[in-house]
């Protein structure tokens, strides 16, 4: 337990971080990190610039390389740092994640999307926030143990892992298989990936995720004689409107647990068809973005994708596939009585005085893989909320603010 004058004068000291986040913000954020699947070649670049800084302040650091030949050294890096505490056996860690999404259309962005522009109190740039945050919050907290020479009562642990936004099969979830005493039963674990504005909420539960490929395939023909084709795009239309409405009214329930309170079905991405206006499409590619409360399971909303398409296909004499591109089921949600929970609770009235709600959300973290291990995971940060936006930025008080919570966590 820290004295409350030794707490006090750590957390007075945060204040002096400022240009520290800004030059570090401004050192990261133009290096990009986008998966292959994004149009990138990984995380090397962005890791081992993050090495560098890290290694300043963690007693320990080292890199668990996932194979993957797509992307740049032929693998995606995981760095695990550690500072050592009193009591070796248990460990915070703060799990953040290097990669992000790409910029989308560069015409919406104000500023540079790979720059940190910093305007007043706010830093602009893509991942500033998504995960930007976490990650400077991370190495903050590391930077602040080793210049005041704090040993903290139990280990500090950080883990900046790659592949977040397109599933974690190089991120997280190889750390966990395959070093499965890394994290044990006994650590505290937060996740600075979701939060509310005044840094209240904690994130205790998450929607399940299915993402869906739908194809109706028709026959191309002439723009001009459409009786000779069978138009793939407007049936695929048709069909995507006709699963949108079942989804919605079939699985309907609201939790006030979750925000948003029920589940979502959203169409996004079509893929590319015909090159040329005078040409019916014989093939049209639609998707669908699920985050399905936990009271339903995924095959079910599998199965009425299905059943809609057949119906609808038979009716009109069309082909169809549903593909599965990620599906990720719930993870039983973290009790709020347990340690981590309220710890960061009783930081976040110390730090903000504000009292913590517990909730879920529809966005996916790396906690619902450490939760399906068994282990309680807190997701929080001070959240601006624009994530995927253009101009996603954040405000540094609030980075400033998210340290001491941590630092809190771990010295009370």
């Amino acid at each position: 337990m820290a004295q409350a004058q030794g707490l006090g004068q750590v957390l007075r000291y945060v204040d002096e971080l400022r240009d520290f986040i800004i030059e570090l913000y401004r050192g990261f954020i133009p290096i990009k990190a986008l998966a292959p699947e994004n149009g990138g070649d990984g995380e090397w670049d962005r890791a081992n610039y993050l090495l560098g800084v890290v290694r300043r302040y963690f007693n320990s650091v080292r890199v668990i390389e996932a194979p993957d030949p797509r992307a740049r050294n032929g693998s995606r890096p995981n760095i695990v740092a550690l500072i050592n505490g009193n009591d070796d056996s248990k460990t915070l860690w703060v799990i953040a994640h290097m990669d992000t999404v790409p910029e989308g259309d560069r015409s919406l962005w104000s500023v540079e999307p790979y720059q940190a522009t910093v305007k007043g109190d706010l830093i602009y740039g893509r991942g500033v926030e998504d995960n930007g945050h976490g990650i400077v919050a991370g190495v903050a907290v590391g930077k602040v143990l080793h210049d005041l020479a704090v040993k903290p009562p139990i280990n500090y642990g950080l883990i900046l892992a790659s592949d977040e936004e397109v599933g974690s099969r190089y991120g997280i979830k190889y750390i966990l298989e395959e070093e499965r005493g890394l994290i044990k039963p006994s650590d505290l674990v937060i996740v600075p990936d979701a939060g509310s504005k005044d840094g209240s909420m904690i994130e205790v539960a998450e929607k399940g995720i299915l993402w869906l490929r739908v194809t109706v395939t028709g026959r191309q023909g002439h723009a001009s004689m459409p009786a000779s084709a069978l138009n793939a795009h407007r049936l695929g239309m048709m069909l995507a409107l006709k699963i949108d409405e079942t989804l919605h009214s079939v699985f309907n329930a609201e939790d006030p647990m979750f925000t948003p309170s029920s589940s979502t079905f959203e169409p996004t991405r079509v893929d590319k068809n015909v090159d040329n206006i005078n040409t019916i499409p014989g093939r049209h590619t639609v998707y669908f973005d699920c985050r399905v409360l936990p009271r339903y399971s995924l095959d079910e909303v599998l199965a009425s994708v299905n059943k809609v398409a057949k119906e609808f296909c038979s009716k009109y004499s069309c082909g169809f596939s549903i593909e599965v591109v990620n599906r990720d089921d719930p993870s039983p949600p973290t009790d709020p009585n347990s340690e981590v929970i309220q710890r960061l609770g009783k930081a976040i009235k110390i730090v903000k005085g504000v009292e913590a709600r517990y909730m879920g959300i529809g966005g996916g973290t790396y906690a619902k893989y450490i939760r399906a291990m068994g282990i309680p995971a807190a997701v929080w940060m001070t959240a601006s909320d624009t994530a995927h936006m253009p101009d996603e930025h954040i405000n540094i008080n609030d980075v400033l603010s998210d340290v001491k919570v941590i630092l809190a966590s771990i010295l009370m």
